[in-house]
């Protein structure tokens, strides 16, 4: 999970960049593009993508406190 000290020593291009490649992986996962799609581990995506979204709502949650 995202640390807000950490959080707030990234540039803008960094936070955005880490913003995109959550949302990038997530719409992999539910167009089946993800790495995992169509393996053995396919049931990991669900934790996976729980993960990804409580990541980007941290994200809002430190955006929108700083």
């Amino acid at each position: 999970m995202l640390e807000e000290n950490i959080w707030v020593q990234l540039s803008e291009s960094e936070k955005f960049a880490e913003l995109q490649a959550y949302l990038d992986a997530v719409i992999a996962i539910d167009e089946g593009e993800h790495e995992l799609s169509h393996t053995e581990e396919q049931g990991k995506l669900v934790t996976i993508k729980k993960e990804l979204h409580e990541k980007i709502f941290k994200i809002i949650e430190l955006e929108n406190v700083i």
